[in-house]
């Protein structure tokens, strides 16, 4: 599972929410959740992909318009807490 957020560049408001609202999802990629921020970020999607190749090609269409962070993510029940 993957997070990524978003912060609009200057001037690429209208474009940018163009591009989350109808994103181009590479097979094998299904997103979780799309949401807006109040914030720094704009926005954040949380989406699976098979691999980390398939993750870029998704994410990368996004950086037109946007700064963008990826992340691998995972419940917090499936780490291994040690010291």
């Amino acid at each position: 599972m993957f997070l990524c957020t978003l912060r609009f560049l200057p001037g690429h408001y209208e474009q940018a929410v163009r591009n989350y609202k109808n994103p181009k999802v590479p097979e094998g990629v299904k997103i979780i959740h799309f949401l807006g921020l109040f914030g720094e970020e704009d926005a954040m999607c949380i989406f699976e992909a098979p691999d980390e190749g398939t993750a870029v090609e998704f994410v990368v269409q996004f950086r037109e318009h946007s700064h963008t962070a990826t992340a691998v993510v995972f419940p917090v029940q499936d780490y291994k807490w040690t010291r």
